[in-house]
């Protein structure tokens, strides 16, 4: 089933990750995906003030393949590993050198780069949920399975760093392409960055246990990160954050970077507008009532009053004015029509440009209540007595929709040397116009306790309630979550318990 994951991005972007699986079957794979958006009226969201150009522009939407999920101390071990896989690209690069021997060198390396930060990522990840779920027994039990874990951390970066780091004497000979040792040292540098920075997450997720006195493994993981940051430093990287800088430099290689090795990943796209020809067809049926308005009038008019008169004069005089008149509102309402049966654009999902992978559908549209599905009525009353307030003054809801077909014969011969479980398809959605009417984030209150009164300042929020339905695998699934936000952006993103439909 569509596997989402929902999060802030920053103060003004939250970020909807869908993951539609692929199936391995024959044929296509059909996902429907609908998110319905609950604004209150005193955000002045509605379908005069938010269009759907507006809508899209607070879009931005990438599509990519769900990183191969790969352990950390698997990385290297064998010759049908990540480093295993990117070591023959090195060999078959300068056993014959040509575009594509180049081109496979740099879709391993970038594989191997992006398998290897999942990697981190997940054991990382991994540590931290055991902390909060520990296994049932003493704490000597906890505390050697920490050090476990973490001792598997280091060793499986020892042989991953080992190991490709001693790549570098491959791929530094004299060569005709430079990018061949400068897309290493790219990677090199990378990996170093990615050490770092999920050391120090990791570092923080053990400050939580208590070790009673013993040594931490701490100290372990620091070593580990002041060895990066020397590494680097020999090898002249510019990436180096310092205490007495805005570390402008290292923010932008760090991002650069990660967007380099990243773009393996991600789909190329080509948007459609849905509908282009039955919009035409509809647009020549109003130009056509529009026509026999107009000439039905002139033959009226010929029949009733003589060739040249002033009525007959009049009658053509009116007829023009309205024929155009005639042919907007028809071309409006059928435009209407169409608009609430197809969607608004088609995305075309390519691996490269003759090679398809599917299709992505959109269409937005603000729904009367009556027009609302039962099941998100009930899903949508269903809540705490706050959302008292959306009753009172009303809600604007916005219907979000996409279907994704993902045909399977051509993953299965394009990706057959990584195991690609499901497409991502992320969505950032731009928060900054439901701000603009909304009060100070700061509202005065009083509030007393056995000895004063006192004034002292409240924080004002607002609730904008979502629900998603997911379709694809035989049965509908259901979410719901409420974004808390104020006029300084958003505060959190909260999942609400639904029933089962």
């Amino acid at each position: 089933m569509i596997e989402e994951t929902i999060q802030i991005h920053d103060k003004y972007q939250f970020e909807i990750k869908l993951g539609y699986p692929f199936t391995g079957e024959e044929g296509a794979k059909i996902y429907d995906v609908e998110t319905y958006l609950f604004f209150p009226n005193n955000l002045g969201i509605n379908r005069h003030t938010y269009t759907r150009k507006d809508f899209y522009n607070c879009i931005q939407a990438y599509v990519r393949l769900q990183t191969p999920v790969v352990l950390l101390r698997n990385m290297v071990a064998g010759a049908d590993s990540p480093l295993g896989k990117l070591t023959l690209a090195i060999e078959r690069l300068y056993a014959g050198e040509d575009e594509k021997a180049f081109a496979d060198y740099e879709y391993y390396l970038k594989m191997f780069c992006c398998i290897f930060k999942s990697a981190l990522r997940d054991h990382v990840k991994f540590i931290a949920e055991r902390q909060k779920n520990p296994i049932p027994g003493d704490m000597n039990l906890k505390d050697r399975d920490l050090r476990d874990l973490v001792d598997q951390y280091l060793t499986g970066i020892d042989a991953v760093t080992t190991a490709f780091r001693d790549l570098r004497t491959k791929v530094n000979v004299p060569a005709a392409n430079r990018d061949i040792f400068s897309y290493f040292l790219f990677g090199d540098e990378y990996l170093s960055l990615l050490i770092e920075y999920y050391t120090y997450e990791l570092l923080q997720v053990i400050k939580r246990f208590d070790f009673s006195g013993r040594v931490s493994p701490g100290t372990s993981l620091l070593s580990l990160i002041r060895a990066e940051l020397e590494y680097r430093r020999a090898n002249s990287y510019p990436s180096i954050p310092s205490m007495d800088s805005t570390n402008e430099e290292f923010l932008f290689r760090s991002s650069v970077l990660k967007k380099f090795m990243a773009n393996v990943l991600f789909l190329q796209t080509k948007f459609k507008h849905e509908g282009e020809l039955l919009e035409q067809f509809a647009f020549a049926i109003a130009a056509g009532i529009a026509m026999v308005f107009a000439t039905g009038a002139v033959f009226f008019a010929q029949s009733a009053y003589a060739t040249v008169s002033t009525p007959l004069f009049l009658v053509l005089v009116v007829s023009y004015m309205f024929k155009d008149r005639v042919k907007d509102f028809i071309r409006a309402y059928l435009g209407t029509k169409l608009k609430t049966r197809l969607y608004d654009h088609r995305r075309k999902i390519y691996f490269n440009a003759k090679e398809k992978l599917g299709w992505c559908k959109e269409s937005f549209a603000f729904l009367k209540s009556k027009n609302l599905p039962d099941t998100i009525v009930k899903l949508r009353a269903k809540d705490h007595i706050t959302e008292i307030e959306n009753d009172w003054v009303g809600e604007k809801v916005i219907l979000y929709r996409k279907q994704i077909k993902i045909l399977n014969r051509q993953f299965r011969s394009i990706y057959h040397d990584y195991p690609m479980n499901s497409i991502v398809d992320i969505m950032r959605l731009n928060v900054s116009r439901y701000l603009a009417r909304m009060d100070d984030s700061k509202t005065p209150i009083y509030v007393c306790d056995d000895r004063r009164c006192r004034k002292i300042l409240g924080n004002r929020v607002y609730h904008v309630n979502m629900i998603m339905k997911y379709s694809g695998s035989g049965r509908d699934v259901y979410r719901r979550f409420r974004l808390v936000l104020n006029q300084n952006g958003i505060k959190r993103i909260e999942e609400v318990a639904i029933d089962t439909y």
